[in-house]
């Protein structure tokens, strides 16, 4: 840590955000400080009244007291560019450029959330898009208990599509799209009432066709095969809850067989049943994402 790091903190008018976006384009808070007037106004967009006090490095007596104050009351300070500094923390984009710190410094680290995956659509350079991978810290866990009452949610949905399709101003509109997420087997029906209340859906319609219905098994468990807009063969031999979910569900119309296809590989032909199963998350963003984009290849 050094006197820039600290004296950075009280300059008024930038914050958390403003400080590490500051620094990111200079290169480092000592260069910071050496910046030229104009240049920290004209090159880095700063206010004139931002600009001034780092300028004027006026800044600096009020970090020289806050040093003395520390280590009276025997408080380390540590900056983002220290060792010490929580590594997770740097990842976040408003992270706060220093902590006050007093005991265990190493307890920072140590409570420290695990790191997860997650995933972001990106455009590619070719124009196309797809799904990437990174690394973030996992700050909420999420947990799921209860039961799954997968046909009074269907009977919900029922009621919703039947009263938007029904309205004048719908009925030449593309048909609605519902995507049932589920963990589980739904706890208040057999599979017959299951299918039953899902063809209930898929009947409603709109001038333009049938409601779509996707329904998609989402899995923790990466270990597991997953099944994505399956084929009629591939439900042989899948088991008797992969083949009602898919049962339930509509078949693609041609409009998505394409992109289907492309993402699907080889050999892929239609029919797609419009059902995912064993999904991650990854695949989850995909199926979700099929939709759109192929809805906005057909205007």
């Amino acid at each position: 840590m050094t006197i820039e790091d600290l004296a950075i903190l009280f300059v008024r008018g930038l914050g958390s955000r403003g400080i590490t976006q500051l620094l990111d384009a200079v290169g480092s808070v000592e260069e910071l400080f050496r910046v030229p007037m104009g240049e920290l106004v004209g090159r880095y967009g700063l206010r004139k009244d931002v600009a001034e006090q780092i300028y004027s490095k006026e800044c600096f007596k009020d970090a020289e007291r806050e040093i003395a104050y520390c280590r009276r009351h025997d408080i380390r300070i540590i900056a983002a560019t220290d060792e010490d500094y929580p590594p997770l923390l740097r990842e976040i984009e408003d992270r706060p450029h220093v902590l006050f710190v007093q005991g265990n410094v190493e307890a920072l680290s140590k409570r420290a959330p695990r790191m997860g995956r997650v995933a972001f659509e990106e455009d590619l350079p070719d124009g196309t898009a797809a799904m990437v991978e990174h690394s973030r810290p996992c700050w909420v866990e999420a947990h799921a208990e209860g039961k799954t009452p997968m046909y009074e949610a269907m009977m919900c949905v029922r009621d919703m599509v039947e009263a938007w399709c029904a309205k004048p101003e719908n009925r030449d509109s593309f048909p609605p799209i519902v995507i049932n997420i589920t963990d589980g087997e739904p706890t208040d029906c057999d599979d017959n009432e299951l299918r039953d209340i899902c063809s209930q859906v898929r009947r409603i319609a709109t001038e333009d066709g049938q409601t779509l219905l996707l329904n998609v098994h989402i899995c923790t468990d990466w270990t597991l095969p997953s099944i994505l807009f399956p084929m009629p063969d591939e439900l042989m031999g899948a088991g008797r809850q992969a083949r009602t979910l898919a049962e339930c569900s509509s078949v693609m119309p041609s409009a998505f067989d394409d992109i289907i296809a492309e993402m699907k590989g080889m050999g892929a032909v239609p029919p797609f049943y419009g059902m995912g199963y064993n999904a991650s998350v990854v695949e989850l963003l995909s199926i979700i994402n099929i939709g759109s984009r192929s809805i906005m290849n057909m205007e």
